[in-house]
């Protein structure tokens, strides 16, 4: 057994190092940061955070990791869906760039243009027991997928015990799947 816990250790990396970073603080929405994705938009490399405690997004500039940057931010209020962001995955449709964030205590998924990263905007957003989208109670979980010439995401739900396919291809009328 010690043989093996050796071998597995000299298997792992030794040359880690740490770059930048950015904390949360009264400009920044990284408070409870629950789950990430990034995005490239023209020469930049962006990172979008789900900030659960925050109950919104901060888009990050990290084409310098060694000096992270904060773009844009939004947070939750009477017109978005973003109470419990719990997690966040990215996608193209077009020429745009959005972003799905799951919002666990909206039990909801609110969708956001992120094409200009310094000004991220709401496009929809869905909550359970709304249109067909029966599975979004405690959505806590996002990803997104393509099959044929459509986009999909599949939401875990905490709450409903399930999962919830939506259809975002058209990411201003997303529409409730299986």
């Amino acid at each position: 057994e010690s043989l093996l816990l050796r071998e597995e250790y000299a298997n792992q990396p030794t040359n880690i190092v740490g770059k930048g970073s950015l904390i949360d603080g009264p400009t920044l929405q990284l408070s409870g940061a629950n789950g990430v994705d990034t995005f490239t938009i023209g020469a930049n490399t962006y990172a979008i955070v789900a900030a659960f405690n925050d109950n919104g997004v901060q888009i990050i500039d990290i084409s310098d990791p060694a000096y992270p940057s904060p773009a844009g931010s939004l947070i939750d209020g009477l017109t978005l869906t973003l109470a419990g962001a719990s997690d966040v995955d990215t996608f193209t449709i077009g020429a745009n760039t959005y972003a799905i964030v799951a919002a666990s205590n909206d039990n909801g998924v609110q969708i956001i243009d992120i094409s200009n990263p310094d000004s991220p905007s709401s496009v929809d957003a869905e909550t359970d027991g709304m249109f067909g989208f029966d599975e979004l109670n405690g959505a806590a979980d996002v990803q997104i997928f393509t099959i044929g010439a459509s986009t999909y995401a599949i939401v875990a739900s905490l709450q409903d015990n399930g999962v919830q396919i939506i259809d975002v291809s058209n990411p201003a009328n997303i529409v409730a799947g299986g």
